[in-house]
């Protein structure tokens, strides 16, 4: 890789770099140890890549816990605004929220 990157004209910074293993629940463990010289990557457990929480089993286990809190507060703003505000109103309160804290 270090190659590809030098002749491409690219550097490859090892710091900033996350290396993360995919494995599923049967697959034996095996270590993986990614270095260039003196410098070694840190093998990482979860990540985040786009915007979203992944981890090295890629389920929504983290991605849940960081939705649900948000979608409390966003389901708090609506019941909230029920009694005082019409359907249409209370409406895109719902979708302003929840369509951010989803997307």
């Amino acid at each position: 890789m270090i190659e590809w990157f030098a002749a491409s004209k690219l550097v490859l910074n090892l710091d900033k770099t996350n290396i993360m293993k995919v494995i599923t629940k049967n697959s034996p463990h095996s270590a993986l140890h990614i270095g260039y010289k003196e410098d070694n990557t840190e093998r990482m457990v979860n990540t985040k890549s786009l915007g979203l929480q992944i981890d090295k089993n890629i389920n929504w286990k983290n991605r849940i816990e960081q939705v649900v809190p948000k979608s409390t507060a966003a389901s708090y703003a609506v019941r909230s605004k029920i009694c005082i505000s019409d359907m249409n109103t209370v409406k895109s309160i719902h979708c302003a929220y929840f369509h951010s804290i989803v997307k």
